[in-house]
């Protein structure tokens, strides 16, 4: 990291933190207000039954009385609310805060799941695709496994998830398992990743609103379904006609009330009757009525949730690109105020008891949450619909400008059109920021093939996964861990990692012939392969794996793709011709405290060999050393000749 690189980190997280201090002030605040109101509230309630303590003779005016302060009650009631949302809003902001504040400067540190989330196939179906992929490919559980995608402690998935729900974070599985390969839709992500990164304040405020719906998954995939699934409420009795019977009933209830309670036993009888009416109505329309609520009962969080996911997307989002036609979707939603009104009518769904019966008994109340419900999921379906859709691909592109925002080192990847790929200082993005060592990788049309060679622990398989993670941000996000890169966009195949699979009938060897085969025989396209291979076919004798590597790296070279090969196998390094293939390698010392790498790629094949060096240091018994020395010596002796030979086979 450079001097520029890290001033530009350091303003970072000089202004995260002093961000993070304003919001938890203005937190406090409004937690302040919000406990006034409280008090406020209750004080409301409490009023309500004053009248009818010092005006019991005069039931109309303590009637009168008693509906002004009901509605004072209301109007503390919704404000309460309304500061005790914000003030939570708040909470989440300073949770982010704090989340991004663990993770500025490239620190690995876990925020949501590293797992492979459960996919929901009936969920997803509901939700219209707001902003198409293009053409991608699919990354298979080998590439997957190799690159610890879903890997514990943290994983690249565990790095880039931000998501706050269970449909966001498979949203984003797929699209990491599936890199684009059209450059115009990866420069349009890019853009979306950028604007976010760029615009910290607004991408604060729509993580903290998007964290509303944490923990509510069962919730959201409900009131999902049933917006999904809303229709017009289906009775035998004209529902519109009853409903205002029912309002009609509901204020000569109260009147009669309390008229009754002042000692007038006709206001009694009509009360009776009015009860008994709105009965039998209640009992020939319940089963309908219980029908056409019940998929919206226990859904109000998460009805909460989207919406305020929503309003924040529809007033934060620009009005262009990718982000644009998410806003707009978001601002569609927030048109007319159908998802505040829905969540407002969901809240009455979930009543029950004495009260609730009590209420139906005096004017049907579920009918009128039913009907209130229907009428807005019904007429604006297709909107709340799309907007849930738009904020789970808004919480894909937040992921991806999280760790945009927070790395040290990241540049925007060039795609080009001939077949290349060229990284600048490529970082691994699993490394801490302090252990990190950068490298540089340059394939093209001319030099395809780089035969990497070097102790263990050298760091060839690190490279490898930089390289093929860097490649795979590039395609899924369009920004790389590297101070630049250019490249064509590729079908990205590895064999870094083999396991046997007994369920399978399947050895080490087999498995490893089988993920290779993929590389040696891909699918027709025009697109091009970048294949990464760790050590091919070692799960067979020295021989035969030098013979078939061989011939899998000519056979590779004849195909036009790009392929990076780690290797202990000197042999593998001969084949170099300095064109088409090159080699490079790590080196190692052996110091006081063991074996001592810079993880840096040289040119040229490995030539130090301090395997038998560690046995000595690690105390195996001398006469063994010196059996291993003078075998080593006298293989060496043979060794001209056996290149010769081989020459020759050639």
């Amino acid at each position: 990291m450079n001097m520029n690189e890290a001033t530009d980190i350091a303003q970072r997280a000089a202004w995260l933190q002093e961000h993070t201090e304003t919001v938890r002030r203005t937190r406090d605040e409004a937690a302040a207000l919000e406990g006034r109101a409280s008090g406020l509230r209750l004080l409301a309630f409490v009023a309500i039954a004053a009248p009818w303590l010092f005006l019991s003779g005069q039931p109309l005016v303590a009637l009168g009385l008693s509906v002004i302060l009901v509605v004072g009650f209301v109007i503390s009631v919704r404000r309460h609310l309304r500061l005790r949302a914000r003030r939570e809003q708040l909470d989440r902001q300073v949770l982010v805060c704090e989340e991004s504040g663990r993770r500025i400067g490239g620190q690995v540190h876990l925020v949501r799941d590293y797992a492979t989330p459960e996919a929901d196939p009936t969920l997803e179906a509901l939700l219209p695709r707001i902003l198409p992929d293009g053409e991608s490919w699919e990354l298979t559980a080998q590439e997957t496994g190799d690159l610890d995608l879903f890997s514990p402690p943290v994983g690249c998935f565990g790095l880039l998830n931000r998501t706050s729900t269970q449909i966001g974070a498979a949203r984003l599985a797929e699209v990491v398992t599936h890199p684009l390969l059209d450059p115009e839709p990866i420069r349009q992500r890019y853009a979306s990743v950028a604007w976010l990164s760029e615009n910290a304040a607004p991408r604060i405020r729509l993580l903290g609103a998007c964290a509303g719906l944490r923990d509510e998954d069962r919730r959201l995939a409900r009131l999902l379904k049933a917006i999904a699934g809303a229709e017009r409420l289906q009775t035998d009795l004209p529902v519109n006609a009853i409903r205002i019977w029912s309002l009609l009933a509901g204020l000569t209830c109260l009147v009669a009330l309390a008229l009754a309670f002042a000692g007038n036993a006709s206001w009694g009888a009509l009360l009776g009757g009015l009860i008994t009416v709105n009965g039998l109505l209640y009992m020939q329309m319940q089963g309908a009525i219980s029908t056409a609520l019940e998929p919206w009962r226990d859904v109000g969080w998460a009805a909460r949730g989207l919406e305020e996911a929503t309003e924040a997307a529809a007033e934060e989002l620009p009005t262009d690109g990718e982000l644009g036609r998410l806003g707009d979707a978001c601002r569609q939603a927030v048109d007319g105020l159908p998802l505040n009104r829905l969540r407002g009518r969901i809240g009455w769904s979930e009543s029950g008891g004495m009260v609730n019966l009590l209420f139906n008994l005096l004017c049907l109340v579920d009918l009128h949450v039913a009907s209130a419900i229907l009428h807005v999921a019904v007429a604006r379906k297709q909107d709340l619909l799309a907007a849930a859709a738009a904020v789970v691909e808004l919480e894909v592109r937040l992921s991806l400008a999280c760790l945009h925002a927070e790395q040290p080192l990241r540049c925007e990847a060039q795609p080009v059109s001939e077949t290349t790929l060229e990284i600048d200082t490529g970082v691994h993005p699993l490394v801490e920021p302090e252990f990190v060592i950068a490298n540089d990788v340059r394939l093209d049309q001319d030099l395809r093939f780089w035969v990497i060679t070097g102790s263990n622990m050298a760091g060839k398989s690190t490279l490898l996964r930089m390289v093929a993670l860097n490649v795979l941000l590039a395609q899924v996000a369009g920004f790389a861990l590297a101070r630049a890169m250019r490249w064509r966009p590729v079908r990205l195949m590895t064999d870094l990692r083999a396991n046997d699979n007994l369920s399978r009938n399947e050895s080490y060897f087999l498995a490893e012939v089988r993920h290779l085969r993929r590389m040696v025989r891909p699918p027709e396209d025009r697109t091009p392969l970048l294949g990464l291979i760790d050590e091919p076919f070692r799960g067979t004798n020295s021989e035969d794996q030098t013979a078939a590597s061989v011939a899998v790296v000519r056979h590779l070279l004849g195909s036009g793709n790009l392929f990076l090969l780690a290797t202990h196998d000197r042999h593998l390094t001969e084949l170099a011709d300095g064109r088409e293939i090159r080699n490079f390698h790590f080196r190692e010392n052996l110091g006081k405290d063991g074996m001592v790498f810079d993880y840096r790629l040289h040119d040229g094949p490995a030539t130090t060999r301090n395997a038998l060096r560690i046995l000595e240091r690690e105390g195996y018994p001398p006469e063994l050393m010196q059996t291993a020395h003078r075998w080593h010596e006298e293989e060496g002796a043979r060794e001209p000749g056996n290149r010769e030979a081989r020459t020759e086979s050639r």
